[in-house]
């Protein structure tokens, strides 16, 4: 044995006893309850659960787009509320289902769009900036696409255009919306092992939703699963030793195996 201690990763992103959910003058609907997380860096979390349990919601209100009902959200140790618009923007890249720029844009045009936080006041790129898209086109392997339209490429190649755009970005914590939507089950893998590879070689802490529970459970390193009892966070195994996926459906039409961490039709 080498005695050597495991590295500690450094938290990025935690949420307490979280609340979500719309709130107006007249009533307050409460979509997801007890949350409760943590997003280190470099790692790779998904977030899961059934149609309505909030997954969208969650994502919107760690960006602060939607304010929290309840709880704590807490970026590098300070509270969410704490940072100023300019300030989050350098902190936290979001890509969000059906948000895309005008498809008259060129690919570079679009992952430039990542780097307004950064720009002068006239928005014009600098060294730097131009280097952070270079960047972001390789670490995604687009690089041919550069000068492309964005209305001629496929879906995950504009997948891909949409990551490198968070990526150039540079911030600490990336969160995508079903980033996998639309694209069969060989890109869906191919997006979400590259968003693994993104996670361990750059070290950012990235955040996605999706339904793709099978490939969650096998690519990623954290699990939140939401449910109507709540919320369970932990690792992929934790999580299957746990029961977790069992009790995520109604068992009426499939059960969850944990010998093949995959769900089955029954009979």
């Amino acid at each position: 044995m080498s005695g050597k201690t495991p590295v500690e990763k450094e938290e990025v992103l935690r949420a307490e006893q979280l609340r979500i959910g719309y709130k107006s003058r007249r009533k307050t609907d409460i979509i997801a309850s007890g949350i409760s997380f943590a997003a280190l860096k470099g790692e790779l979390t998904a977030i899961i659960g059934a149609n309505g349990m909030g997954k969208t919601t969650l994502l919107r209100t760690l960006a602060r787009i939607l304010p929290a009902i309840s709880g704590n959200i807490t970026l590098h140790r300070k509270p969410l509320g704490k940072f100023s618009a300019s300030g989050l923007a350098r902190e936290i890249g979001l890509v969000l289902t059906g948000h895309h720029p005008s498809g008259n844009l060129t690919v570079n045009e679009i992952i430039a769009l990542g780097r307004h936080p950064y720009t002068n006041w006239m928005g014009t790129p600098g060294a730097e900036d131009r280097a952070k898209v270079d960047e972001a086109k390789k670490l995604l392997g687009i690089e041919p696409l550069g000068t492309e339209k964005c209305y001629t490429l496929s879906d995950g190649q504009l997948q891909k255009v949409m990551i490198a755009r968070v990526i150039a970005q540079d911030t600490s914590v990336i969160i995508l919306d079903e980033p996998t939507t639309h694209l069969d089950v060989y890109h869906k893998t191919h997006i979400l092992k590259l968003l693994r590879t993104l996670a361990h070689k750059t070290g950012k802490s990235i955040i996605f939703s999706s339904h793709e529970i099978e490939h969650s459970i096998q690519l990623c390193d954290k699990i939140l699963v939401l449910h109507r009892g709540g919320a369970d966070f932990g690792t992929p195994q934790s999580l299957v030793r746990n029961g977790t996926f069992n009790r995520l459906f109604p068992e009426d039409l499939i059960t969850f195996d944990p010998e093949t961490t995959s769900f089955r039709i029954r009979e």
